[in-house]
Formats: C-alpha cells, sequence, structure tokens
C-alpha cells in the first residue's frame, strides 16, 4: 500500500508540471516580417467641363515588418498590430507617374481557431501611406486612411508561425492644381502578402 501511494504521488508530480507548461499557439508579443505583391491605383479626375477621369496602377514587390500582441481566449484570438512595409517598382503612365513610399499600420484583429494549430482572421485600422508625383503640378504628401483584410495563420512550432493575407486599402483623396483647373486624386490599394512570425 505504501508502495502505491508512493507510485501515485510521483506520478502526480510529473504529470502537474506538465499541464501548467502547456502552451498557447497565438499568444504573447511578437515581432515577424512579409513579402509579397502590391498594386496601387491612383484615380485623377479633372475640374473641366466635362471632367476628365484617368486611372493608372503600378505593380511591386511589398516588404517589410510588424510586431505585436495577441491574446488566446480559447476559441478566439484578439491582437494589436503595428507594421512599416515599402514597395518596389514605379506607377502610372508618362501622363500621371506617381511614386509610392513607406507605410505605416496600426491594426486590430479578430481571429476564429480552426484547431490549436490554424487561426482564420480579419484584421483593420488605420493606414498611412506616402505617395508623390510629378505631373499635374508635382505634390507630394502622407495619405492617411483604413485597411481591411482577412487571412490564415499556422503554428510551425510553440514560437513561430507562417501567415498568408489579402488586405485592401483605401487613401482619400486630395486636390492639387492642374491645367484647367484642380485635380481630385484618389488612392486605392490592394494587397497579398505572406510571412514568417516569432514569438517570445
Amino acid at each position: 500500500m505504501n508502495r502505491m501511494a508512493f507510485c501515485a504521488i510521483v506520478a502526480a508530480a510529473v504529470t502537474t508540471p506538465a499541464a501548467a507548461q502547456e502552451v498557447k499557439n497565438f499568444d504573447g508579443p511578437f515581432v515577424g516580417v512579409q513579402l509579397g505583391w502590391q498594386q496601387d491605383r491612383r484615380i485623377a479626375t479633372t475640374s473641366t467641363v466635362p471632367p476628365v477621369t484617368t486611372r493608372v496602377s503600378g505593380d511591386g514587390l511589398v516588404y517589410g515588418g510588424q510586431l505585436g500582441y495577441d491574446a488566446n481566449m480559447g476559441g478566439a484570438v484578439l491582437g494589436v498590430e503595428g507594421s512599416i512595409i515599402g514597395r518596389t517598382g514605379s506607377n502610372g503612365s508618362a501622363a500621371l507617374p506617381f511614386e509610392t513610399g513607406r507605410t505605416v499600420n496600426v491594426t486590430a484583429r479578430v481571429g476564429w481557431l480552426l484547431s490549436p494549430e490554424s487561426l482564420l482572421y480579419a484584421r483593420g485600422g488605420y493606414s498611412n501611406a506616402r505617395f508623390s508625383t510629378t505631373n499635374p503640378a508635382g505634390n507630394s504628401a502622407n495619405q492617411g486612411g483604413y485597411t481591411l483584410g482577412a487571412g490564415f495563420e499556422r503554428a510551425l512550432t510553440d514560437t513561430v508561425s507562417a501567415r498568408i493575407e489579402y488586405a485592401y486599402s483605401n487613401y482619400g483623396s486630395d486636390a492639387v492644381p492642374g491645367i484647367g483647373g484642380p485635380v481630385r486624386l484618389e488612392y486605392r490599394r490592394n494587397g497579398i502578402t505572406a510571412g514568417f512570425k516569432l514569438r517570445f
């Protein structure tokens, strides 16, 4: 009987720490990197009568990093994230050339656990992008707007995960001088990125 009691105590001592050390995926602070494709679109509408609308776009490689925090609630994950990204390539046409600079995003996300290792999520928040042009009159501006997206994340280990995400961004509009009067410029964006996160 004493031997049985001793074995039960040893078993409890071994299994209790193991249960206490169980790791939750998608939980805690993280840093990450991302790489993908991005298309920037600019729509110019003149103030002439009748108005003339010109739509131009450009594609490029997008790259950047992020940091944030997730809270695994059991069946759902809530999180916040800040990121900064850049883009290669040129945009537009000879009539309406423009360049895309850095973009800063601050977003929140809510996710649903499909399994302990798989997360489907939606994201939304504030985005600020820098655009510059030499035509109609030349301007450079930081455009603030919103970004919305959805993605899938998979835990590869206790500390490393991989994700793929689509995002749409809208940066509103501004007006610049042009031949015949002001020109209204609108800014839109679509992007698909993949990346890795390291949790600590």
